[in-house]
């Protein structure tokens, strides 16, 4: 190579030094001096947080809104809107909301005396609790009685909490009577006595038989019935013969005579 031709050769090297290491510095320049990697505040205090946000010329916005967390203690930051890094890069001047930690959450069986299964099962349901065993007594109480763990009683997620269950008695169960031939108005205020309600009465012509007469029933003579099961009759009623507003064996008015004109 001759001299000159080396010369050139080492005019464009430096060059291209100069171009590369004035483009370094100038990208250097621009992302350190206008961006910088996000923080991690989380597991700070809010007095530290805050320091660090200022050094960084930086925001730093409290969330009314608490989080519980198991690792971080309460009054320490526990969660920022933007992830850290140094892949995630803000400018100076930008706003980092923060939210405190309220501690581990402590979860307590809720007192669940007088409800209902249902409403009981949808209060565990949002506590974070299930239901466990359910059982059942008859008291003169309604509702839950008693709970197992019992109220108050700190748990961990997802513990299952038995119920017991108060129901009422059952109603006494008789067995059902013959009523047949018997007058309905006899037969009534004796079933009443014992709780059992005639729910529904027909009436049915039957020949030979007086009017108010008991001519079928239903549950049968003999079958269990209690205050819950509805009893039915059909009673006698004679067919009305008589004409209307003329008593009954009475003859009917002779029609008027004929006159010839």
């Amino acid at each position: 190579m001759k001299r000159g031709g080396f010369s050139t050769f080492l005019f464009v090297l430096l060059l291209l030094a100069i171009f590369g290491a004035s483009s370094y510095f100038s990208f250097n320049f621009f992302i350190r001096g206008k961006s910088l990697p996000t923080p991690n505040l989380v597991g700070l205090s809010l007095a530290d947080a805050r320091a660090v946000c200022s050094d960084l010329g930086i925001t730093l916005k409290l969330d009314d809104h608490r989080r519980n967390s198991d690792k971080v203690p309460v009054e320490h930051i526990v969660w920022q809107n933007r992830p850290p890094g140094t892949t995630s890069f803000i400018k100076r001047g930008t706003t980092i909301r923060v939210e405190l930690s309220a501690g581990p959450l402590v979860l307590k069986v809720p007192d669940l005396s007088g409800q209902s299964t249902g409403t009981a099962m949808l209060r565990l349901g949002q506590q974070n609790l299930k239901v466990g065993n359910l059982a059942y007594v008859s008291t003169g109480a309604n509702g839950i009685v008693a709970a197992d763990p019992p109220k108050d009683t700190v748990v961990a997620a997802q513990t299952p909490v038995s119920l017991l269950v108060s129901v009422a008695p059952p109603p006494p169960a008789y067995v059902m009577p013959d009523l047949i031939d018997q007058p309905i108005d006899g037969v009534r205020p004796a079933l009443e006595r014992r709780g059992l309600t005639i729910g529904t009465v027909k009436y049915e012509a039957y020949p030979g038989i007086a009017d108010g007469i008991v001519i079928r029933q239903y549950p049968l003579r003999g079958a269990p019935v209690t205050a819950r099961d509805p009893i039915s009759v059909v009673v006698s009623k004679q067919e009305e013969t008589s004409i209307i507003g003329q008593p009954p064996g009475s003859s009917p008015p002779a029609p008027p005579p004929q006159t010839t004109p």
